[in-house]
């Protein structure tokens, strides 16, 4: 019997729990499956559980061939490369309610990706002789997950092209944009090391274009909190950068 998780090399085994949460009734609250009805789902995912995940998880590697398609309900993971050096490279932060490992399910490569769980997560699990069956009773669910692998290339393109042609500044303001939270005007919840690897650079040279940031009073800078002061001159940075803007 396969592994339902692998675990990448030099990584510590995260203790994996199946917990008793059926995971049909949350289903119906994700994207792709949308308009299903639940006695539809409940008999194609019957005994599909929500799993429990600790951060550190790795759900699948570059060499990977993995045959499930990931529902994340609760907690966060991140999608990363790993440069020459050994560097981390985050693509995508998956958010709840957000499909991932996809690719693998079309038969296709994990695009030298890995997936690791960052926070305590919980994971609904599909197995792809499933997810297949239902794209052969229900096409329009195959269209939605292919719309969804679209965008998704689409992004990955647009960061790769952003980290080989954009300053930091700009791509450091394309951050703050693209994760503000609306009612406090704040970004939280990230280290600056967690920054670097999202936007393609070390921890020393955030810190330190925050800190030029903060003094040109553009932003406050706190623990694991980034208050973004005037934002019409950040959107102006990002937009010097010729970077899209969020949203």
């Amino acid at each position: 019997m396969p592994k339902v998780f692998p675990w990448g090399p030099g990584k510590r085994r995260a203790n994996e729990t199946r917990t008793t949460v059926p995971a049909v009734d949350y289903l119906q609250q994700v994207d792709i499956f949308r308009s299903l009805p639940q006695e539809e789902l409940d008999l194609l995912f019957r005994g599909m559980m929500v799993r429990e995940c600790n951060p550190g998880t790795v759900f699948f590697t570059p060499e990977d061939a993995t045959e499930e398609l990931f529902i994340l309900k609760q907690g966060q993971v991140q999608l990363y490369r790993l440069t020459s050096s050994g560097k981390r490279l985050v693509t995508k932060r998956i958010s709840p309610g957000t499909v991932f490992g996809e690719m693998g399910v079309l038969g296709q490569s994990m695009q030298g990706c890995f997936a690791e769980a960052t926070e305590d997560s919980l994971v609904c699990v599909a197995r792809r002789e499933d997810i297949l069956k239902l794209f052969e009773e229900r096409p329009e669910v195959a269209l939605r997950l292919f719309e969804a692998v679209g965008k998704r290339l689409k992004a990955l393109e647009d960061r790769l092209e952003q980290l080989a042609f954009s300053p930091v500044k700009a791509r450091l303001a394309t951050f703050l944009l693209g994760n503000l939270d609306p009612q406090t005007g704040a970004v939280s919840g990230f280290t600056h090391e967690e920054i670097g690897d999202t936007i393609g650079t070390i921890r020393q040279t955030v810190t330190e274009t925050l800190n030029e940031m903060q003094r040109q009073g553009l932003v406050k800078v706190g623990h694991k909190r980034i208050e973004v002061l005037q934002r019409k001159a950040i959107e102006d940075l990002a937009a010097e950068g010729g970077l899209v803007l969020p949203g």
